[in-house]
């Protein structure tokens, strides 16, 4: 069964366009001040070529489709944004796929990542364990930091996660058994320090 998309549409009567009525749609409705300024600028272009010049150039971008109808005097443009999954140190959106493009102004309530990391794939272990797990009281990720003395600490609500230098197997499982008490037990700390060798530390208000 196809899935339906809801589009977001904008018309654009564009004389220099030899009078031909531009139709462009969004798969999402746009929300960041890049799209913004790219719809604005739609309106001053002159030709096919320079239209084709302006979206080539847009970084947010998945993809795009054009069809132009000459009898219908007509152009329809299909734009596929790339979907934000968090911003990187206020300078970058970074996609599922790690891509980076610039963040601008917009729709903020996003996930915030700072720090010199040099893997990003860390980041997304850390976004799909807590998608995985679904751990209540825990499944909301405001924050995520990394140094290189501390490691990487994350911010869920009102608790403060300290998961240090390695994210490996044994420490995403004490991580999930710690979660798992303390959501059964109906406990949230205001901090979860799992950076020693042989335990967890709990600190409370």
């Amino acid at each position: 069964m196809q899935k339906n998309r809801l589009l977001f549409l904008i018309f654009l009567s564009i004389n220099a366009f030899t009078n031909f009525d531009i139709k462009i749609s969004f798969e999402d409705k746009p929300k960041f001040k890049s799209q913004f300024e790219f719809i604005d600028e739609a309106k001053t272009i002159d030709s096919m070529a320079s239209f084709s010049l302006l979206i080539d150039k847009q970084d947010w971008v998945e993809g795009y489709t054009l069809r132009k109808s000459p009898f219908l005097n007509s152009i329809e443009i299909n734009i596929v944004s790339k979907k934000p999954l968090f911003i990187l140190n206020n300078i970058f959106y970074v996609d599922e796929s790690l891509n980076r493009f610039k963040h601008s102004s917009g729709d903020e309530n996003i996930l915030r990542v700072n720090g010199q990391i040099d893997d990003l794939s860390n980041v997304l272990k850390i976004i799909n364990f807590l998608n995985t797990n679904n751990i209540k009281n825990f499944n909301t990720l405001d924050l995520v930091q990394y140094n290189h003395i501390s490691g990487w600490a994350l911010s869920i609500g009102n608790t403060d996660i300290r998961l240090g230098k390695n994210l490996n197997d044994k420490k995403f499982k004490l991580f999930k058994e710690t979660l798992d008490y303390l959501s059964i037990n109906n406990k949230i700390p205001s901090m979860i320090d799992l950076r020693y060798k042989d335990g967890v530390a709990l600190k409370n208000g």
